[in-house]
């Protein structure tokens, strides 16, 4: 049984810390250019530096996404910022575009490249010929069935990597031009306005100035829109099957759904390598996050391909109070009281219901209410472990 590597997105710095603290094994995260999440906080090249010693301090990743397809201006200022960064000891970069690989050779010999899930590994022999032109990783094409999956561990010489929890787009391992035709924002440079996501119309030729809506839901009629992956249940199968790491979407996603999806699979992918039996609450819990409905894909093959299809967005009835940070500092996301009552989730797997004993600023200051975007010392009942978020229903 290989105890898979647990691999979290971190869309911003403060993200990167709390995935970590919920047990990542290593995050991916993007410059401030050339990644597929240009909407994303993302990392200057000096808080690159300062991700990779505060992950290398803690026995962590850190993965750098230069993933996009670029035309030849791109090449050119990618070139310049991989000369930027040769001083930083980055664990990986991942591309999807072989003039980018040659560039990465050509200037960070060292650092081992991963083939985005972008450049739609299905086959063996493609996964191989990557490898002989210097990648250490696949991250596999999320269009695979199980068995599929399963004949590249036994048969591919690099990595592999595999989605197992996010967004899922309409198009083909992510290529999609509609946000470029329809608004000018290019999906394949990372700025995808998302239209599969939108609420569409009907329109009669004869009747132009006339919208006609077609309802599935009460929120409208969705022809694009997939539910989000959830392979939580096959985790175990992965597992035996030698998967070198389970990849969580999310770069631009909440800190709260950040937590929850990394608190699940970590205790998950824990409790199966020591033998023991899975809470069934840590499924449920993926549940009480931002999803748009849960699909397993096509791990069980494309005859259940359709139920994939018409979804809409289930909102969480939870949001973010704040979190204990690595300091037990608390980060205050919401106002509060002294007295009140939120729920928690630990790192550890705890939850519950933890009041509110006392509020003091960082001036030792005691006050009686907290404002959002201020720091806190604050004490609570039961005692509370680093990294803990509360929450609380909307």
């Amino acid at each position: 049984m290989v105890k898979t590597e647990l691999l979290a997105p971190a869309g911003s710095f403060e993200k990167m810390k709390l995935a970590i603290g919920f047990g990542a094994d290593s995050v991916y995260f993007g410059g401030k250019n050339f990644n597929l999440r240009a909407r994303s906080q993302n990392f200057s090249i000096e808080n690159i530096e300062k991700a990779m010693k505060y992950l290398h301090q803690r026995n962590k990743k850190g993965y750098l996404t230069l993933n996009i397809f670029p035309r030849n201006y791109d090449l050119k200022k990618i070139k310049t910022y991989l000369q930027k960064i040769k001083h930083i000891n980055i664990d990986g970069i991942i591309i999807s575009n072989l003039g980018v690989l040659e560039l990465v050779k050509n200037i960070l010999p060292s650092v081992p490249v991963h083939i985005s899930t972008q450049a739609n590994v299905t086959d063996i022999s493609t996964a191989n010929y990557w490898n002989k032109l210097g990648a250490e990783r696949i991250i596999l094409a999320r269009e695979l069935t199980l068995e599929e999956i399963k004949e590249f561990t036994t048969h591919a010489k690099p990595e592999i990597e595999i989605f197992i929890h996010g967004a899922m787009c309409m198009a083909y391992s992510g290529r999609c031009l509609l946000s470029k035709y329809m608004t000018g924002r290019d999906a394949n440079k990372g700025d995808c306005a998302h239209p599969c996501r939108w609420k569409y119309y009907v329109r009669e030729d004869k009747r132009k100035n006339e919208l006609f809506e077609i309802k599935e839901d009460e929120e409208g009629l969705y022809i694009f829109n997939s539910k989000d992956l959830m392979l939580y249940d096959f985790i175990e199968k992965f597992m035996k099957m030698g998967i070198d790491a389970f990849k969580i979407e999310g770069r631009i996603k909440g800190i709260l759904y950040l937590i929850t999806i990394v608190r699940s699979y970590r205790l998950l992918i824990d409790a199966i390598a020591n033998n023991k039996k899975p809470d069934k609450r840590w499924r449920e819990l993926l549940f009480e996050a931002n999803n748009r409905g849960y699909h397993t894909g096509f791990v069980e093959g494309d005859d259940n391909f359709e139920s994939n299809l018409h979804s809409s967005r289930t909102y969480s009835n939870y949001r973010l109070l704040g979190y204990l940070n690595d300091e037990n500092i608390f980060k205050a996301k919401a106002p509060f009281e002294l007295n009140d009552k939120f729920n928690y989730l630990s790192p550890e797997g705890k939850e519950g219901t933890a009041k509110i004993i006392s509020i003091t600023d960082l001036d030792k200051k005691d006050v009686h209410e907290a404002k959002p975007g201020q720091d806190y010392y604050v004490r609570f009942k039961p005692n509370l472990s680093k990294f803990t978020v509360l929450r609380y229903e909307r």
